[in-house]
């Protein structure tokens, strides 16, 4: 039972460091959307929101799934 803990808190920290890196990959590729739009006028301003928008739902659905484990690893301590 420990060792299952110790694998959760494991993949919990790496969910949390991969959304991390996701939402600061979302905000480079926001800036360059807005680069590409507003100062040089550029038609890869839409592809890029659209990726910046993917990212961020991505980052949101690991910060769900990590909300959701670390539950599971507290319900597994009080036992």
């Amino acid at each position: 039972m420990k060792l299952n803990i110790e694998q959760l808190e494991l993949k919990l920290k790496d969910y949390r460091r991969f959304t991390a890196t996701l939402l600061i990959l979302a905000s480079y590729l926001y800036m360059g959307a807005i680069i590409n739009t507003y100062i040089r006028l550029s038609p890869d301003g839409s592809s890029l929101s659209l990726l910046s928008l993917v990212t961020t739902a991505v980052a949101g659905w690991l910060i769900y799934q990590s909300h959701r484990m670390k539950i599971k690893i507290q319900e597994n301590e009080r036992v």
